[in-house]
């Protein structure tokens, strides 16, 4: 891919600099057009606008977006929502949204996936849970902001901090865990239940993630076993070069992931940037501010820490340890079968092409102790991947069903009265 690996950041960066001049000269266009009077009743030069937007979106550095949910509707209410870090570590804190006047509700931990894209990506998911529910939601970093000095980030270390949350959250939590973190959750349930912890969750909800690849592959799955993890650190795995607080660290880059996805459906960002330009001529601004919203939150990536990177592929996609649980944490085993105490509701899209319909559903037999009444599952119809947590079927159709669960069996107003000490 390089001629030197070490070196693809710094190939990046300076293919970055190297672009300066032309993204500045688009950028010049883009804002003489948008100041143009003529502008308006031509649609040329709307056409023209569009293309150079085009040329300074896709090639410059996009900053970690933010979640700027400055007001949610409660039935029929505009109100408030405020946003607070509540809890900080190196490579990752946990978020708390409330509202002005907010009583007790059912508090719910959002687990937002490390794979590429940062946590604002379920800005969808904590706008349609905000109304009704506490919610609290993972904020994890791009590694080449974090420093030498505080270590690695691996799966240990991601299962310590989502520990670490649970119990700054409390007892009788509900946890949705979306795309990746779909095996942490079992893996965390897992744990707690296994040492009677007392911040056990009330609900668990996986949605669309890895939990046992093996039922129906994918394209992400083919690639994983198809290759060693030496061609994955040769060809993936770089040096965080200076210029950067994690300058020496090694990490799986955001670039690298974002060229992955779009290369897994090219055809669909071509007819989505044609459609644009389409959007632009006619003066659809529905359109077009859909495209730009869209694309300023896909095209922002993060760096993932090479040890979470490399035991990813190893132990999720290659050897499937949680399925066939001989997952371990600092040593221990993790075993689903060890989960009792808290109700299980898997999603899944029925158009998944990265975690297949059947992935998710899998935990169910692995965790065969929950009693059948309190496990449930879902598949929503006529929607990918990332319409199982964003978009209008989501808001319509998936996330009232979580409602529905969270409510049975919260423990404060819960309807479910059977005992879970089992």
């Amino acid at each position: 891919m390089y001629a030197n690996n070490s070196q693809m950041y710094e190939f990046f960066d300076g293919m970055s600099y190297l672009q300066m001049p032309m993204r500045k000269f688009a950028h010049s266009v883009r804002s003489s057009l948008q100041a143009n009077p003529r502008t308006a009743s031509s649609g040329v030069l709307r056409f023209a606008e569009g293309l150079a937007d085009i040329y300074e979106r896709s090639t410059r550095y996009v900053k970690k977006p933010e979640f700027n949910i400055d007001f949610v509707d409660v039935d029929g209410q505009k109100v408030k929502l405020y946003q607070t870090t509540v809890m900080k570590k190196p490579f990752g804190d946990l978020v708390h949204f409330t509202k002005e006047n907010q009583g007790e509700e059912p508090k719910v931990l959002i687990i937002a996936p490390v794979s590429g894209h940062f946590a604002t990506l379920l800005r969808d998911t904590v706008k349609r849970m905000a109304p009704r529910h506490d919610v609290y939601i993972t904020d994890w970093k791009t590694a080449r902001d974090v420093p030498l000095s505080a270590g690695s980030f691996d799966l240990d270390t991601y299962l310590s901090y989502l520990i670490d949350f649970v119990h700054y959250i409390g007892a009788g939590s509900h946890i949705l865990a979306v795309c990746q973190p779909a095996v942490q959750v079992i893996a965390l349930a897992a744990v707690l239940d296994e040492s009677n912890d007392s911040c056990m969750p009330a609900t668990i909800v996986p949605m669309g993630g890895p939990i046992d690849p093996r039922v129906k592959k994918t394209q992400v799955n083919h690639l994983a076993e198809s290759h060693s993890l030496e061609w994955f650190e040769k060809n993936f795995l770089t040096i965080v070069p200076e210029g950067h607080a994690g300058v020496g660290r090694r990490v799986y880059p955001g670039f690298v992931q974002l060229t992955a996805f779009i290369n897994m459906n090219p055809d669909a960002h071509y007819r989505a940037h044609i459609q644009y330009l389409e959007d632009k001529i006619r003066n659809n601004r529905a359109g077009i501010e859909k495209h730009v919203t869209f694309y300023d939150e896909y095209l922002s990536v993060l760096d993932m820490d090479d040890a979470y990177y490399i035991q990813t592929v190893e132990k999720i996609f290659q050897t499937y340890e949680l399925p066939r649980k001989i997952m371990k944490y600092r040593g221990g085993s993790i075993n689903p079968s060890a989960i009792r105490r808290c109700a299980l509701l898997t999603i899944e899209g029925e158009k998944d092409d990265i975690s297949a319909p059947g992935q998710t559903f899998a935990a169910h037999a692995m965790c065969n102790r929950i009693p059948s009444d309190m496990r449930e599952h879902y598949l929503q119809p006529g929607v990918g991947h990332y319409g199982v947590f964003s978009g209008s079927k989501w808001r319509a159709y998936v996330a009232p069903k979580i409602e529905e669960f969270i409510r049975k069996f919260d423990p404060h107003i819960g309807t479910y009265k059977k005992i879970r000490h089992l």
